[in-house]
């Protein structure tokens, strides 16, 4: 079996506390729950192909034109779509960055190339990406905040990275997955008019802990480019659950996302101390996990603990050493903390 390399395979280990996959630690809000239930009987009928509603809630909250607007099965079917529907021959990838970019663009057959990013700058996309691009690069991935590392990059070097990318004739892919969860600026969607080559992708699988439901979507200013992505997705993508359920959490008015916030900026804080008291090199970060780096690879020991962290050694430019770990509930992460005195060298 192809060995899975994401976060999130906490199956067959009863018990373990997951902090290889970063989701909203409060869990799915109550409206969500609410229309989960509710959708139940629509399940006998195909869901809308269209995905009326939902296009709708998202061109709603993202204060954009319906047509700018493409649902998919979250973010991976949207990165999947732009791949089969660009077939760029050249790639770029920021590193370290997500693994999934390099896996969808070996798919079409893309020659992938790497931007590195600085340690020293919290492996945040900065100006040496901009200066990275040429115009052999057809598709460039980036991730805002990056992920591993939580890092946000400035408005003005995305700005200044779309401007380069659209002189040399490059498609950018920002993958915003987690931006809702930090307290960064995101100014991106302002950039969509100005920049036909900017496609955003978003899920509601972080924002509103629906990692189950798979439920994401692409936002481009350039019609034609998102009708292709369109042609390239399974007939109805997504499912009638994840319609509705992301339709009523992008519609929610109840307090959810301030308590979520508030909620991260605190245990993050805490976690970030534990781990600098227990001897590990913490990138500070501007999401809901934490990427650091012990003296050693620390990942069966903290499972031996009952803790699964995130190993970042498949991470282009990271090794076995570096870790990411979520920030979950505060009791949870009383028990990562106690686990990581213990295995602290």
């Amino acid at each position: 079996m192809k060995r899975f390399e994401h976060g999130g395979d906490s199956f067959g280990l009863p018990g373990v506390l997951d902090f290889s996959a970063s989701l909203n630690p409060l869990g799915m809000p109550q409206s969500a729950r609410k229309a989960y239930v509710g959708c139940i009987d629509a399940c006998s009928s195909y869901p809308d192909p269209y995905c009326r509603d939902l296009t709708d809630a998202i061109a709603e909250a993202e204060k954009v034109a319906p047509n700018m607007v493409l649902p998919c099965a979250g973010a991976t079917d949207a990165f999947m779509r732009i791949c089969l529907a660009l077939r760029p021959k050249r790639a770029m990838i920021c590193a370290p960055s997500y693994v999934g970019y390099e896996q969808v663009l070996s798919q079409c057959g893309a020659a992938v190339t790497y931007a590195p990013l600085r340690e020293e700058e919290g492996f945040a996309v900065g100006p040496s990406v901009a200066d990275a691009v040429d115009d052999t690069v057809e598709l460039l991935f980036v991730a805002h905040p990056n992920n591993p590392s939580g890092r946000c990059a400035q408005p003005e070097e995305l700005e200044t990275l779309l401007w380069r990318a659209r002189r040399c004739g490059a498609i950018v892919v920002l993958d915003e997955c987690f931006i809702d969860l930090t307290d960064c600026e995101d100014a991106s969607k302002d950039l969509l008019e100005g920049y036909p080559n900017l496609i955003i992708v978003k899920a509601l699988t972080k924002t509103y802990a629906l990692a189950g439901l798979r439920v994401g979507y692409a936002l481009c200013s350039d019609v034609p480019t998102l009708a292709r992505l369109e042609e390239m997705g399974q007939p109805w993508a997504v499912s009638v659950p994840a319609q509705a359920v992301g339709v009523a959490c992008l519609r929610d008015t109840s307090d959810y996302m301030d308590r979520s916030l508030t909620h991260i900026k605190v245990e993050r804080e805490r976690l970030e101390h534990a781990l600098i008291e227990a001897g590990m090199n913490v990138i500070p970060s501007d999401a809901n996990f934490l990427l650091w780096r012990a003296q050693t690879d620390l990942t069966s020991r903290l499972l031996e603990q009952g803790i699964l962290v995130r190993s970042c050694a498949n991470f282009v430019g990271l090794d076995e050493r570096w870790h990411r770990s979520a920030v979950r509930r505060a009791q949870d992460n009383d028990v990562f903390i106690e686990a990581l005195r213990k295995v602290a060298p």
